[in-house]
């Protein structure tokens, strides 16, 4: 697959997916995004596969997209294009699959890592989880289907003020909100493989129904509200306000938007 991106499959219809990229948090470029992608098309098309488990070297999950890499394609129309593209096809990979995924979370999820795991099906957290939707920090748009999942399990309320403030959650207060579905002490993969096994051995067609139907009713979005975003993410991405989040954020200080 690739050194950052690994496969593996430890017990009897489990498969693992694991983000090895300690030195950027687990944060993905393009590559990585490719990699994973492929990983999930790898096991949602092996049959013996009826449940994935997603994670990240311990003390990260995933720190989302790496901002170097995705600032430097920028510059090119069509390289942005392309970088993007892998990305919302990683994203597609991990939705349309049609077995369970199960997020074990220890330490950062942030940005695309946050997006990653509000498509699992669970999110099994341990002390050093910390979620954060920091585009309001970069001057970037969160997308359509990632925030009405997020407003599906946190409430309207908690997901404006995530996205708004671009606060973060620990794991208690993820687990309280509903982000998580369990605060699991020290082991969250553990924790993720044992409640993997009690889905392997369960009807697979139950299982992905249920799946299917879940997943649309978190994702139904009114006419036209894609192509409204779609629009206001790529006037977000060319304005001044991404460069200077960008900047802010390499020089680690705080930005100073203007809405343009």
């Amino acid at each position: 697959m690739s050194q950052i991106i690994t496969v593996s499959r430890p017990a009897p219809g489990i498969g693992v997916i694991s983000i090895n990229r300690p030195e950027k948090r687990n944060a993905l470029n393009e590559s990585a995004w490719d990699a994973l992608a492929r990983g999930f098309s790898e096991l949602t098309d092996d049959r013996e596969v009826r449940v994935i488990v997603l994670t990240g070297v311990p003390g990260a999950f995933c720190a989302g997209d790496d901002i170097g890499a995705f600032a430097e394609a920028s510059k090119d129309p069509v390289t942005r294009e392309r970088y993007w593209n892998t990305i919302t096809r990683c994203y597609a990979a991990l939705s349309d699959a049609s077995v369970p995924v199960i997020a074990a979370i220890d330490g950062p999820c942030v940005g695309g890592g946050m997006t990653l795991a509000l498509r699992a099906d669970f999110r099994l957290v341990g002390p050093r989880a910390l979620f954060s939707v920091p585009p309001a920090k970069l001057g970037l748009v969160y997308p359509a289907d990632s925030t009405a999942r997020l407003a599906a399990l946190v409430g309207a309320q908690a997901a404006r003020y995530m996205i708004y403030t671009a606060a973060s959650l620990d794991a208690a207060e993820a687990v309280a909100t509903g982000l998580a579905w369990a605060d699991t002490a020290e082991d969250p993969l553990a924790e993720a493989l044992s409640l993997a096994a009690k889905i392997a051995d369960k009807a697979p067609l139950t299982v992905t129904a249920a799946r299917t139907v879940l997943n649309r009713l978190a994702t139904q979005l009114p006419e036209g509200l894609a192509d409204e975003i779609a629009a206001l993410t790529r006037k977000a991405e060319d304005s001044d306000d991404y460069v200077e989040g960008v900047s802010a954020f390499k020089a680690k200080r705080a930005p100073v938007f203007t809405g343009r």
